[in-house]
């Protein structure tokens, strides 16, 4: 069944990055995702432009000209993915540091104090996506784990 959906995407105009954060039910949802993963950052931008694109997107200029955030509406036949994440037991995750050989200060999802949890849950919206990374002690991303 067909749905609308609200993506995130942070750009940089200079080098053409473009990395995809996560996808949302409404814009309202999209934009919380942003200020969430500004949270876990430590960074504010109360004079953050919110500025409407012709073809309808909403673009979120911050910091400066160069980088910013864009939330595109779009349909797809495929669900959104699970907003919540089973979380993994003591013996996988104590496995899963042993396989990667995780340092002390890169934390499992699962390791992480609830509030970030919480945060990472809003600013990525996908449960196992978040799974897939190591993070800090303040639930600010390190590496994906099959990263080397």
């Amino acid at each position: 069944m067909e749905q609308t959906v609200y993506t995130n995407y942070w750009q940089n105009r200079l080098t053409g990055v473009k990395k995809e954060h996560g996808s949302y039910k409404s814009e309202e949802e999209a934009v919380n995702g942003i200020k969430a993963w500004w949270e876990l950052h430590k960074e504010d931008y109360p004079d953050a432009e919110y500025n409407r694109t012709n073809t309808g997107a909403l673009e979120i200029i911050y910091n400066d000209d160069h980088y910013f955030y864009r939330v595109e509406k779009r349909k797809t036949d495929k669900p959104l993915p699970k907003s919540n994440v089973k979380l993994r037991n003591k013996n996988e995750v104590r496995s899963i540091r042993e396989k990667y050989d995780l340092h002390e200060e890169a934390y499992l999802y699962e390791e992480l104090a609830e509030p970030y949890r919480d945060r990472l849950m809003l600013a990525m919206n996908d449960g196992q996506k978040l799974l897939q990374y190591t993070f800090d002690s303040e639930g600010r991303p390190i590496r994906k784990l099959t990263d080397k």
